[in-house]
C-alpha cells in the first residue's frame, strides 16, 4: 500500500472510532465559514447596486459641464463676469471635438405646477433634447416613448414623466395619453419613465422630474442660457483626454483664460465611477478579512485539537513508525484529519450561509438604506475564494501537527504514558 493510501486509511480509521470529538471545531468552522461568506456576499451586493445606480444615471462615457463665473483677468475684462452657455457653445464642440459622441444641453424650472384633475403639485421640469433616452438613461416603460425629432422640430405639447410624479399626480391610473397642465398650460403625457436606483444626481432624482422638449421650453418660459451642457466621449477615448481641448474651445468663444478653472466646472462620470469602484473593491477586502480572521480562530482550535490528538497517540505513531511507516504516511493523516474537519465545518457553513442569502433576496426590502446597499448576493467567485481559503486553513491547522508527529523517535514514542 502506497504512503498516501495507508495514510487516508489510518485516517478514517482513527476518525471513525470517535476518539477525535470534533463536534466543537466543526461548528466552530462552520461559523466562521458562515460569517466569510455572509460578510462576502453582502459586499457583493453592495457592488452590484453601486453598479446598477451608476448605469441610472448614464451607460455612457458622460461628462457634464456647469458654468461659472472668472476668476482672473482677460483681454482687459475684469474678473467676475458670469459665464453662459448658449446654442453656439453646443454647436462649437460639435465640430471642434471629434472624440465628442453626442452633445446636448438642458433648461430647468425648479418649482413648476403640474395639474390632473383634482391633483396638483409642484416639481422641476426640464427641456431636453431627444438623445437624452441614451446618454441619461431616459428610458420609457412598455407603452410610451421618449421625446422625438419631431417633437423638437414642431414644439409639442409633449411631457415625459419621472415614475414617481406619475404616482402622485395619477396613482394607480394609467397616465399615458392623458393631459396634464403645466403652469395651466395643456400637455399630452408621451410615456413613464422605467423605475430606476440613482446613486450619481444632480438637481434631484430622474424619477421626480418632468421632461419637455427644449424647443417647447423655450417657448414657454423664454429662450434663456442653457443650465448646463452634457457630452459623451467616444471609445476608446476617456472624457479626462478632451477635458482640455473643451475647456479651450469653450474660453475661445466666451473670452476667458483657458486655465480659469472656475469658468467651466465639469462632472465626469467615469472618475466618478472608478472612485467608487475603488471604494467597493476595498469595502469588499475589509469584509474578506474580517470573515477570514474568524474562520483564521476556527483553524487555531483545529490545530490545538490535532496538537492533543498527536500527543495522544504517541505511541500508536511509535509503533507504525518501527515497523516501517513512513513520516509522508503519518503526515497526510494528519493533514488529511484536519482537511476533512474543515471540510465538513465549511459544507455546513456555505449550505447555511446560502440558505440565508437566498431568504434575505426575497423579502421585500422596502427601506431607501437597504436599497442603498443592496442584496446580500453569492456568486460562483465568491465560493471560489471560500473553499481555497478552508483548504490553505486545513493544511495550516495540520501542518505544524503532522510535523512534530513525523519527527517522533519511534523508540521514545513506544515508552511514551
Amino acid at each position: 500500500m502506497s504512503p498516501w493510501r495507508q495514510g487516508l486509511f489510518l485516517m478514517w480509521r482513527f476518525l471513525g472510532r470517535g476518539k477525535s470529538h470534533p463536534t466543537a471545531v466543526v461548528l466552530a468552522v462552520g461559523w466562521g465559514t458562515l460569517s466569510m461568506m455572509i460578510l462576502l456576499a453582502f459586499g457583493e451586493g453592495l457592488k452590484q447596486a453601486f453598479a446598477e445606480g451608476r448605469g441610472a444615471l448614464t451607460e455612457a462615457n458622460l461628462v457634464v459641464l456647469w458654468s461659472g463665473s472668472t476668476t482672473k483677468a482677460w483681454q482687459g475684462m475684469k474678473p467676475g463676469r458670469a459665464i453662459r452657455f448658449w446654442d453656439e457653445d453646443l454647436q462649437a464642440l460639435k465640430r471642434s471635438i471629434p472624440e465628442i459622441d453626442e452633445v446636448a444641453a438642458e433648461r430647468s424650472s425648479w418649482s413648476t405646477s403640474l395639474a390632473w384633475g383634482r391633483s396638483a403639485i409642484t416639481a422641476r421640469v426640464n427641456g431636453v433634447f431627444p438623445c437624452y433616452e441614451r446618454i441619461r438613461s431616459h428610458i420609457p416603460q412598455p407603452g410610451g416613448r421618449f421625446i422625438n425629432e419631431e417633437d423638437m422640430r414642431l414644439r409639442r405639447r409633449v411631457i415625459f414623466l419621472g415614475p414617481e410624479l406619475k404616482t402622485r399626480l395619477f396613482g394607480d391610473k394609467e397616465a399615458v395619453g392623458q393631459t396634464i397642465m403645466v403652469r395651466g398650460v395643456p400637455f399630452s403625457v408621451i410615456g413613464i419613465m422605467i423605475e430606476k436606483r440613482q446613486m450619481g444626481m444632480y438637481g434631484g432624482p430622474d424619477i421626480a422630474k418632468a421632461t419637455i422638449p427644449i424647443t417647447t421650453y423655450a417657448a414657454m418660459f423664454g429662450d434663456n442660457p442653457y443650465h448646463n451642457l452634457v457630452y459623451t466621449v467616444k471609445a476608446p477615448a476617456r472624457p479626462a483626454d478632451i477635458e482640455t481641448r473643451v475647456r479651450e474651445t469653450l474660453a475661445a468663444r466666451q473670452r476667458f483664460d483657458p486655465a480659469d478653472e472656475g469658468c467651466v466646472r465639469f462632472w465626469d462620470t467615469v472618475k466618478m465611477r472608478e472612485i467608487s469602484d475603488k471604494i467597493v473593491i476595498g469595502l469588499q477586502i475589509f469584509l474578506g478579512i474580517v470573515g477570514g480572521m474568524t474562520l483564521l480562530v476556527a483553524g487555531v482550535g483545529l490545530a490545538n485539537m490535532l496538537f492533543v490528538l498527536v500527543h495522544r497517540r504517541t505511541r500508536e505513531i511509535g509503533m507504525q513508525m518501527a515497523i516501517g511507516a513512513k513520516p509522508t504516511v503519518v503526515i497526510a493523516r494528519t493533514v488529511g484529519e484536519s482537511l476533512i474537519l474543515a471540510g465538513i465545518g465549511g459544507y455546513v457553513g456555505i449550505a447555511l450561509s446560502w440558505l440565508i442569502v437566498e431568504g434575505v433576496q426575497r423579502l421585500p426590502i422596502q427601506n431607501e438604506a437597504m436599497q442603498f446597499l443592496g442584496k446580500p448576493t453569492l456568486s460562483i467567485p465568491l465560493g471560489v475564494i471560500t473553499v481555497l481559503v478552508l483548504v490553505g486553513i486545513g493544511c495550516l491547522a495540520g501542518a505544524l501537527p503532522a510535523r512534530r508527529a513525523s519527527r517522533l523517535n519511534p523508540v521514545e514514542a513506544l515508552r511514551h504514558e
